[in-house]
């Protein structure tokens, strides 16, 4: 193996390891956009009417019944 050939080795290792570099910055910066974008659109969201009711649910159990434990608010008619 000559110089040449050591040379282009090193050469080709040098020149992967900075695309990978900077491929990994290119996927770090898209990351945080989406992730400032998703933040928006959360923020958006959350801008309701006055009075407006939302509910979330942010259980990760499986509801078995739905019917149990509802509550249902009534008035009497006289």
């Amino acid at each position: 193996m000559g110089i040449k050939q050591i040379l282009l080795i090193v050469a080709v290792i040098f020149l992967f390891r900075l695309v990978s570099r900077v491929w990994k910055v290119r996927r770090t910066i898209l990351d945080q956009r989406d992730a400032m974008m998703n933040q928006a659109r959360a923020a958006q969201k959350q801008q309701r009417q006055e009075g407006e009711i939302n509910v979330v649910n942010r259980s990760r159990k499986p509801k078995k019944n739905l019917d149990e434990g509802s509550y249902v608010d009534y008035e009497e008619i006289d």
